[in-house]
């Protein structure tokens, strides 16, 4: 067995937190710990990108390209990684290149090392911009197979979709397991397989939802990988990882662990100190749901899923509304559930159990999602909801932005104008703030005080789905 330092990814300040308080975690509650962690000797800290860059805008009052600015200037010693969803970067619908490219060397100039890119259908078409990109900023590109099981998922699948994301030129492969259904065995197997048929690190990324996580991290050290991504102990588990200190004692005793658990102590009883502030966020989850190797919910989704409903006054529906998801999934191809396409799933699901009939209501992105719009199916769709979606197809062929930067650029002139605020369109991150996310843009740079309606509403406007009780 290696036994070689392992080289770890702490996800606390970007997933952990994502997983167990809803991305809730405000700047504040992170700078007092970010010089402490540093100090750790993690391979990298994963801080930015998924749902925290629209968190910032929508519920947290920030900026998302001033809290990278913090993390730089605190962290000097560790990488700072972020995760970018291809084509939809850190939002829900798919931008033209020129957008990408901005987006990327701002987020390189800012602070970014590694970016780990993904596509919810494992659509390598849908990550081949992103990659180059990365690579002209002379980062590290690392491309992700969104781990699943089904009848057409198999492991000459994923060694052919891996060798596929290294053509693309991407400096290192993610394994990204995110409800939790990679098996030890099926791992440790895969990423031999992996090691052996590729030529760039690979890296693996399980969540805890199942109890599989530690075993499974465990197993792929013993195949050979490179890079293991744990949450510290009091951010870990349930929804998120297995905990970084956790994950360290299977490897080494106390004499031989290069680690200082002592810091790592500090910093887990810190995150203590501060998880009782998001109480309202937390999941009801106290244990192992074995269920999720079944209904394969994300974590982040799962918490999300059950704060609608109970925002919504419906949380009797939360065991219907998990069942629906794997049949919705089945009808659709056996779609990863991964960012956006399981919040697309996830929205369809609430309608169907809300309506209480299956299809009666389809939301647009559902029906782009069926139509080919955000990527290649990896399955075939039931034909008799193919024919209702050919029905209800949308006009727009793609949900692709058409703008040009110079477009957004005039329009964000225009509302700074006309609200009497200085011309945030000179600033490119301003201006990637705006095409990213348009009205919690605007709602930012017009208000330092501004108030947030319901949050569940404000999560669905995300994806164009509303909601009525």
């Amino acid at each position: 067995m290696n036994k070689n330092k392992p080289n770890i990814t702490e996800v606390v300040l970007r997933d952990g937190q994502q997983s167990l308080i809803a991305t809730r975690m405000t700047l504040d509650d992170m700078k007092p710990i970010l010089k402490s962690m540093d100090n750790v000797g993690f391979s990298s800290l994963e801080v930015w990108g998924g749902a925290t860059y629209d968190c910032c805008l929508r519920f947290l009052n920030e900026n998302p390209w001033d809290r990278l600015k913090v993390f730089k200037k605190s962290i000097k010693k560790t990488k700072l990684q972020m995760l970018i969803r291809g084509k939809n970067l850190v939002g829900y619908k798919q931008f033209d290149d020129s957008i990408i490219s901005l987006f990327i060397s701002n987020a390189a100039k800012h602070g970014i090392d590694i970016f780990r890119i993904f596509d919810s259908l494992n659509d390598i078409n849908n990550i081949q911009s992103s990659i180059k990109f990365v690579n002209k900023a002379k980062k590290n590109s690392q491309g992700t197979i969104c781990y699943t099981t089904s009848p057409i998922h198999n492991e000459n699948y994923w060694i052919k979709l891996a060798k596929d994301i290294e053509d693309c030129g991407a400096k290192s492969l993610a394994i990204k397991d995110m409800a939790g259904l990679l098996r030890p065995g099926v791992c440790f197997d895969l990423v031999k397989r992996l090691k052996k048929n590729l030529n760039i690190p690979i890296h693996l990324h399980t969540h805890s939802t199942t109890g599989l996580s530690d075993a499974t991290n465990y197993k792929a050290y013993e195949a050979g990988v490179d890079n293991i991504d744990t949450s510290i102990s009091s951010f870990s588990n349930l929804y998120a990882h297995t905990a970084t200190e956790s994950f360290m004692s299977m490897i080494y005793d106390d004499n031989t662990n290069p680690y200082d658990m002592n810091l790592l102590s500090k910093i887990s009883s810190y995150f203590q100190s501060i998880r009782p502030k998001y109480e309202q966020y937390e999941g009801s989850m106290r244990g192992v749901d074995i269920d999720m190797l079944i209904n394969q919910v994300p974590g982040g989704m799962l918490s999300i899923l059950e704060k609608q409903l109970t925002d919504l006054k419906k949380s009797n529906k939360l065991k219907m509304l998990i069942d629906e998801i794997p049949r919705i999934r089945r009808d659709i191809g056996y779609v990863p559930l991964v960012t956006p396409s399981s919040q697309i799933v996830g929205a369809q699901a609430l309608m169907n159990v809300l309506d209480n009939k299956r299809y009666k209501t389809l939301n647009k992105e559902f029906i782009d999602l069926v139509d080919g719009s955000y990527g290649q199916i990896p399955g075939t769709v039931c034909s008799k909801l193919k024919r209702k979606i050919d029905k209800n197809k949308s006009i727009n062929d793609k949900d692709t932005d058409k703008l040009t930067i110079q477009d957004y650029k005039k329009e964000l002139s225009s509302f700074c104008n006309s609200h009497h605020l200085k011309d945030y369109s000179n600033s490119e991150t301003d201006l990637l703030n705006y095409i990213l996310f348009k009205k919690e843009s605007m709602d930012f740079y017009a208000s330092n005080d501004r108030t947030t309606t319901n949050e569940v509403i404000g999560l669905q406007e995300g994806f164009g789905l509303y909601i009525n009780d």
